[in-house]
């Protein structure tokens, strides 16, 4: 800021010294020095009032193929993570765009196993911007209108004992844009109800390349 006012505060000193001095050379009498002024002023009156540097435009969405399926073994589950939409033009997050952030997308089809129960969601994934040292939560349900409008349904809960195969959008909301994320997902362990059986948990992490 005291830059940009410092650069105004000269260039109108100097196109006052330039006013200044055509109005002086056209008092002593010159033919010429009217033209002069004339184009100092004109040169002076095509700025604008008041400079600003102008936004940086919003980079476009762009989709990118992924194609990398993931295998539970303990609970027969397949996920594959389709493609990924890289500055989703959000109008609820322009704030954080705005800021440096993103809006990444994340299409997978999830395919569940049969031999156990519960769910497979959104919040089973989750994103880093900062090479794996921290990962944040889905934000589908904040973006579920906007990802409506623009034709990508979003996920739903996925009940394993539901069977069938499962297609969906995920949401996400990156604080500090990045060449590349890393998405996880992630499985919890667990105890089989009525057994000593113990199910290990299960963790995988696909790349999100860059646009």
């Amino acid at each position: 800021m005291r830059t940009r006012t410092t650069v105004r505060t000269c260039r109108l000193a100097a196109a006052g010294l330039s006013l200044g001095l055509a109005l002086t050379l056209t008092g002593c009498g010159s033919d010429d020095t009217g033209a002069d002024a004339d184009a100092a002023v004109e040169v002076e009156s095509s700025a604008p009032a008041s400079e600003s540097p102008s936004a940086a435009p919003a980079a476009a969405e762009a989709e990118v193929k992924i194609g990398k399926t993931l295998e539970d073994p303990e609970m027969g589950d397949t996920i594959e993570i389709v493609s990924a939409v890289r500055d989703f033009p959000s109008t609820e997050e322009a704030d954080l765009i705005a800021d440096g952030g993103e809006v990444v997308l994340l299409q997978v089809k999830i395919k569940p196993g049969k031999e156990y129960g519960g769910r497979i969601s959104d919040g089973n994934f989750e994103i880093s911007w900062d090479k794996g040292a921290d990962f944040e939560s889905a934000d589908t349900r904040l973006m579920t209108e906007e990802l409506t409008a623009a034709k990508r349904t979003p996920l739903e809960d996925v009940q394993r004992r539901d069977g069938g195969e499962h297609t969906g959008w995920i949401a996400f909301r990156v604080e500090e844009k990045a060449d590349t994320y890393l998405v996880e997902y992630e499985r919890d362990g667990a105890k089989v109800i009525g057994s000593d059986k113990t199910i290990a948990e299960f963790t995988e992490q696909v790349e999100i390349p860059a646009s």
